[in-house]
């Protein structure tokens, strides 16, 4: 039992101390790096990597594009692919069993109001 309260006594130090100085560290690192992001020359450098980007996004987005239309319809062999077949079957999908069918939904009935006697609920 001796033991356990040293570990216990041990790692509430070691929390305490550690807890102290990793924010000590994270606010130098933290404010380190707000220095060298307000600097003017990585603002610069960031400004021209924005243009450069802007710049560049539409002849991206085309080649892309076309690189998509050609694998969906070539396949990584150089076949046809245009024909899509169920995934596990090769059975093309118009012949491909569809899913189960859903059981029906039990039927809800409304419950009916107590002939007879008197109403004893209060109006809110």
């Amino acid at each position: 039992m001796e033991k356990a309260w040293y570990f216990a006594a041990g790692a509430a130090v070691g929390f305490v101390l550690g807890t102290r100085f990793g924010r000590q560290t994270y606010e130098k690192m933290r404010d380190q790096s707000l220095e060298a992001w307000h600097n003017p020359t990585v603002q610069e450098k960031v400004g021209g990597a924005t243009e450069t980007v802007k710049e560049k996004a539409p002849k991206v987005q085309q080649k892309v594009g076309a690189l998509a239309q050609k694998i969906t319809h070539h396949g990584a062999d150089g076949t046809d692919t245009s024909v899509t077949t169920a995934p596990t079957t090769g059975v093309p999908l118009e012949e491909a069993p569809g899913p189960a069918p859903a059981a029906p939904a039990p039927a809800v009935t409304e419950p009916t109001p107590p002939t007879g006697g008197k109403h004893t609920s209060s109006p809110n």
